[in-house]
């Protein structure tokens, strides 16, 4: 309505802008911060439901704030690696036909993928790889 000029203002629910950035507005004022609940009746005969819905919301949430990495590692460097990328519970190792190196699997945040991955090439780690996440279970 705005852009059409039909009024001098609107009110929407963002989450991120970026539509509303693609049809030529901004915002210009923030009249409140929300946030989303899952709430449930304690005494549920859904209980089962509840619990799938609680752990898409979690699945997703996580895989919005993690990729995931995988390289190979000399055996002889692994404790140090591990230092670097200790993941979100404990990286998976692998070992590799060639016996003196593993592969490592691990959850990173995305905030620090490029540090990491930086690190663990200093260190002597190759085929770096990092994946993307739509979705994971905890």
């Amino acid at each position: 309505a705005v852009g059409l000029g039909l009024a001098d203002a609107v009110v929407d629910l963002v989450e991120t802008g970026t539509t509303m950035r693609a049809a030529g507005l901004c915002i210009s004022d923030v009249i409140m911060k929300t946030q989303a609940v899952l709430i449930s009746n304690p005494h549920t005969t859904h209980e089962v439901l509840v619990k799938k819905i609680r752990q898409r919301f979690e699945g997703y949430l996580t895989s919005s704030k993690f990729s995931l990495m995988t390289y190979n590692i000399p055996r002889s460097l692994l404790a140090k690696a591990i230092l670097i990328t200790p993941g979100k519970r404990s990286p998976t190792v692998q070992a590799l036909e060639e016996d003196t190196w593993v592969a490592v699997s691990v959850m990173v945040e995305n905030k620090e993928t490029s540090d990491v991955m930086d690190k663990l090439k200093d260190l002597g780690a190759t085929d770096i790889l990092l994946v993307s996440l739509s979705n994971c279970r905890s």
